[in-house]
Formats: structure tokens, C-alpha cells, sequence
């Protein structure tokens, strides 16, 4: 009986140093995703942004186009022509402001997950170090850990 509890006792005390052996697995992975999403949402940050300065362009085409009707005595087509052209230019400012905002978040995420990864690379470190057979520390501290422990003559 006594076997059968420390056997338990052994098993259950396994179970979380098996779980965080795969934690810096898992932070790998969540760094190489948020840095693909960070890439994506600053690509279609970008998008965005052309597609608003393309958007205001046209407006300015239909502010020309609705100044040469006035000319011609068209007022009340010229006037809807114009509204049209500021309606369509404020939305290509706020396209353009949606981009930058997106492009900046996307580059915010990308760093993240390349800190992400570094602090996944430190923690494999850490665990790398706890399971070898030298410290990770000499215990003089006059010598540094990449020299050779060499015997004197």
C-alpha cells in the first residue's frame, strides 16, 4: 500500500514539470503567429492607406469636373457633384488614418512576438542550463564558464 501511494506521489509530482517543459514550445509558437499577424495587418494597413489616397484623388477629379459644370451653368448638378466629392474625400482621410493606425499596430505586434520569442529562447535556455551537468555558474568566480577547466602543471 505504502508502494502504491508513493508511486502516486511520485506521478502527481511529474505532472507540472511535464506541462512547463512544453511551455516554451507553446511561447514559440505564439511569438511565429503574432509576428505573421503583425506582418498581415501591416500589409493591409498599407492597402488601406493607397486605397484612401486613391479615394481622395477621385474626389479631387469630381471637384475639377463639378467646378467645369458651374462654369457651363450647371449649379444644382455641380453642387451634387460636390457633395459627392467631400462625402468621398473624408472617407479617403479616414481610410488613411485607419491604415497608418493599423499599420502601426501591426509593427507594435510584430516586435512582440519577436520579444515573445526571445524570452521562449531564453526559457529552453534556462531549462538547457538546469539539466546539464555543469552549472550554470562556475563556483570561482575569477574564471568565466567558456574557458576549459585545464589541470596545472
Amino acid at each position: 500500500m505504502k508502494t502504491l501511494w508513493s508511486g502516486m506521489v511520485a506521478a502527481l509530482m511529474l505532472v507540472p514539470a511535464m506541462a512547463r517543459a512544453d511551455r516554451a514550445e507553446r511561447m514559440e509558437k505564439r511569438a511565429e503567429r503574432m509576428e505573421r499577424q503583425g506582418e498581415r495587418r501591416e500589409k493591409r494597413g498599407e492597402r488601406r492607406e493607397e486605397r484612401g489616397e486613391k479615394l481622395t484623388q477621385k474626389a479631387e477629379a469630381k471637384d475639377q469636373r463639378a467646378e467645369e459644370l458651374r462654369a457651363e451653368g450647371h449649379v444644382k448638378a455641380a453642387n451634387a457633384l460636390e457633395r459627392v466629392a467631400d462625402r468621398q474625400e473624408r472617407r479617403g482621410e479616414r481610410m488613411e488614418r485607419q491604415g497608418e493606425r493599423m499599420e502601426k499596430r501591426g509593427e507594435r505586434r510584430e516586435k512582440r512576438g519577436e520579444r515573445l520569442d526571445h524570452r521562449a529562447d531564453a526559457l529552453e535556455q534556462r531549462k538547457a542550463n538546469a539539466h546539464a551537468a555543469t552549472p550554470a555558474t562556475p563556483a570561482d568566480p575569477t574564471v568565466s564558464p567558456a574557458t576549459p577547466a585545464v589541470p596545472a602543471n
